[in-house]
């Protein structure tokens, strides 16, 4: 294929998924067409994929992707460089599983805290431990960043894409207007992040990328 690969992409303001996809294709130089959705009318997103979350992909061809890391793994796939999974094929099992475990455990306590807080008679023990369980990641994730720039290296890796949207609310405040619960429990229980220089300075430098 000649030219520039542009994507059309459905999104929802502040959406940390969405941000993974604007880093993403910005590092690879990809164009993206955005359409906005508004959260309390999904029906154009379930139109096109048959459900409801953001993002959603159409590719050049017509081909439909929900979900962000398959969005991500789309684009690896179609502008292989600049890369953002190793070629090696144990290092890359490695990153997946990585990307796997962000998804599917660190995600569990953020989640759960939130999901407790709108229960209206929230277990103020329960969250303590949630709140517990992302400190001690965040000291793990500051000890990942010893000697190098990226969690899995020196470069740019697709962990660095998936995990910033979220782990970034350690030190950044929710934009104004972003009444998104969500965001408002990673920034008050990701609070510990301030005290760890390697952390925040990944934060720093990954935020300072530019997105699509």
């Amino acid at each position: 294929m000649t030219g520039r690969t542009t994507i059309r992409v459905q999104r929802i303001a502040f959406s940390t998924n969405v941000e993974r996809v604007a880093l993403a294709a910005a590092h690879k130089g990809v164009g993206v067409d955005w359409v906005d959705i508004d959260p309390t009318d999904r029906a154009e997103v379930r139109a096109l994929s048959g459900q409801e979350l953001v993002p959603v992909m159409q590719a050049p061809d017509g081909e439909v992707i929900a979900d962000s890391t398959s969005i991500l793994a789309w684009l690896e796939r179609r502008v292989p460089e600049p890369a953002l999974w190793p070629v090696d094929a144990a290092a890359r099992a490695r990153v997946d599983i990585a990307v796997e475990w962000f998804n599917g455990v660190w995600k569990v306590a953020p989640n759960a805290i939130d999901e407790e807080i709108a229960s209206g008679s929230p277990d103020k023990s329960r969250i303590a431990a949630w709140s517990d369980e992302l400190t001690r990641w965040l000291r793990r994730f500051d000890a990942l960043l010893e000697g190098r720039d990226h969690l899995l290296g020196d470069t740019l890796g697709v962990l660095d894409v998936c995990a910033f949207p979220f782990l970034k609310y350690g030190v950044i405040v929710p934009e104004p207007g972003d009444d998104e619960g969500f965001h408002h429990v990673l920034h008050e229980h990701q609070r510990e992040t301030a005290g760890l220089p390697r952390l925040t300075a990944w934060i720093r430098r990954v935020d300072a990328l530019p997105r699509a």
